[in-house]
């Protein structure tokens, strides 16, 4: 299972990784307050390429955090459906992962193998090649 976890942290951190941006240089407020917002993803994603798998509690409050983050932003009304969709799986990843480091003993392996595949869907896919694309436009 700490195979798997691992796994999981190591997939988490790269889905972030694809959505880690820099600041934003466009005259656009909305598109400049989701630029900037990126900033802080790439400490967030070291954090969690460091999880120790075997402190359940600290892995935990690091998926959280993450979620939380991604959750925080506004995307501008552009893009408003794409980063639902991202939003989206990183709750569920959060949510499957700390139900399975809260009892590792019981935890469900096909529910956190799906969790992850959310990361890999065509419609997460599609989502982040459509935030990369704005942001490639938006963002410097």
């Amino acid at each position: 299972m700490r195979t798997n976890l691992s796994r999981t942290t190591a997939l988490a951190a790269a889905g972030v990784l694809t959505l880690s941006l820099t600041a934003c240089g466009g005259s656009d407020e909305s598109a400049q307050a989701f630029c900037d917002s990126f900033s802080s993803m790439d400490e967030l994603t070291t954090d969690l390429q460091n999880v120790d798998p075997s402190d359940p509690e600290a892995a935990v409050a690091s998926l959280e955090e993450l979620a939380t983050e991604v959750e925080s932003v506004e995307a501008p009304e552009e893009i408003a459906d794409s980063y639902a969709v991202i939003t989206s799986a990183f709750r569920t990843f959060t949510d499957t992962a700390s139900e399975a480091l809260s009892d590792i003993e019981n935890a469900d392996p096909t529910a956190l193998t799906e969790a992850m595949g959310e990361f890999s869907s065509e419609e997460f896919t599609t989502a982040n090649a459509e935030i990369n694309e704005y942001t490639s436009e938006n963002c410097s």
